[in-house]
């Protein structure tokens, strides 16, 4: 026998030592996607609630609601881009509803609902930005 030879007993211990490996990554593997799953359910259980808090505001407020799955898709958890940048977000609607944007096109008065309503998703999805939307809201003009 030459000098690579190995023994059975050497063979053996290294195929346990693979086979305890590959197993224990599989484990891992299974647990990494049970958390993923119950994470995505967690994240979708609470854009609904949310989007039916906001439907419920909606309501409230006097205006129409909206399909809870369009808000759970638009707006997930965090509120998207309007509590992103609620600031950027105000200013990107105003200069498309309040002012000519290029030639042939003439500036209207935005709906005051539309204002009352991004108010609310504000108000349910990140309530701590409330006041950066206020101050984006100022010195801008509104139907009603």
């Amino acid at each position: 026998m030459g000098a690579h030879a190995r023994t059975d007993g050497q063979r053996r211990s290294r195929w346990i030592t693979y086979t305890a490996t590959g197993l224990l990554v599989v484990v891992v593997l299974i647990i990494m996607a049970i958390m993923w799953g119950t994470r995505t359910a967690n994240a979708t259980a609470t854009a609904q609630g949310k989007a039916k808090q906001l439907n419920e505001q909606l309501v409230a407020a006097g205006l129409s609601p909206v399909d809870p799955d369009v808000l759970t898709k638009a707006l997930g958890t965090k509120g998207g881009q309007l509590c992103a940048d609620p600031a950027g977000t105000v200013a990107k609607v105003a200069a498309l509803t309040t002012g000519a944007a290029g030639p042939g096109q003439r500036p209207i008065i935005a709906p005051q609902r539309l204002i009352q309503g991004a108010g609310l998703v504000v108000k349910v999805y990140c309530p701590d930005k409330q006041e950066q939307f206020a101050q984006a809201l100022a010195g801008l003009h509104f139907e009603g």
